[in-house]
């Protein structure tokens, strides 16, 4: 009986140990605890955080084990001790991976739109800028929030070409990351934006289709940007100015304005009756 006892207590309180490793890149772990229907009790006895106890005999069957006290890139060393006759399961493993950082690993350009696909992203507050090759400067031409899932994230933005070469990049943008794609181009076949007047200008630059635009001094001073149509002009002193648009630049002369007369004014004749 003494035998029998004591080897039914061992089993009862045998217990094994699933040890999970690795670094904080922060996202939590999720483990999955199973529910014993017989025993009517739980798989999972406790589970320990680099040493300290953070569960002891949880009573549900989904778990989160936070590591949010943790800085990025710190040392993780979990352990789930459980019952003999179950298996906790660790449904995210892979967020502890060492080693295993962001990657931007495809981005395209077609006709009406730019995509690309990352891995790796960490935090659901970082964010992407696509931006595009603008008179030698790269322009934000839309921001875009990350998914922040550790594995495969596409993307898809649309995109107006200018004629012509068109480059463009992609900016990832978090708190432990900042990385930029590859650039990327495209070559558009439409036809140049037109404007008009083409040499003297005297109030409005009309141009063929909307667009960005820059107009600036000779010596590169910018005066007015926007993206519009209808570019009016009136207020600029006479003189050459650049009006840049599609990466080209055009120069346009605006004259002096002739001054307008007033024409004099006609004397009024007093009304003479005669004497009286």
């Amino acid at each position: 009986m003494v035998v029998l006892f004591l080897i039914s207590a061992v089993k009862t309180s045998a217990q094994e140990t699933i040890i999970q490793t690795g670094v904080y890149r922060g996202r939590n772990l999720f483990v999955q605890n199973p529910y014993n229907s017989e025993t009517k009790a739980y798989c999972i006895q406790s589970i320990e955080l680099n040493g300290t106890m953070v569960l002891s005999s949880p009573n549900s069957s989904a778990l989160t084990i936070d590591l949010s006290g943790l800085q990025i890139n710190d040392d993780v060393r979990i352990i789930i001790n459980h019952k003999s006759d179950c298996i906790p399961k660790v449904l995210n493993p892979r967020v502890l991976q060492p080693g295993v950082g962001f990657t931007i690993f495809q981005a395209s350009v077609d006709e009406s739109s730019i995509s690309w696909i990352t891995s790796g992203e960490q935090e659901k507050d970082a964010y992407y800028e696509v931006e595009k090759l603008k008179s030698d400067n790269w322009a934000i031409i839309q921001r875009v929030k990350a998914k922040g899932d550790l594995d495969n994230n596409q993307y898809s933005i649309g995109v107006v070409h200018y004629s012509g070469d068109n480059e463009f990049r992609i900016h990832y943008i978090s708190n432990t990351a900042d990385v930029y794609s590859e650039n990327f181009n495209f070559y558009s076949a439409k036809d140049p934006i037109t404007f008009y007047p083409i040499d003297k200008v005297d109030q409005l630059i009309s141009l063929s289709e909307p667009t960005d635009y820059i107009i600036k001094t000779k010596e590169g001073t910018v005066l007015k940007k926007g993206v519009g149509q209808d570019i009016f002009v009136e207020d600029l002193e006479s003189g050459e100015y650049i009006l840049v648009i599609e990466n080209r630049e055009e120069e346009f002369y605006k004259p002096v304005q002739e001054r307008e007369f007033p024409l004099p004014k006609r004397k009024k004749h007093e009304k003479n009756d005669g004497p009286t």
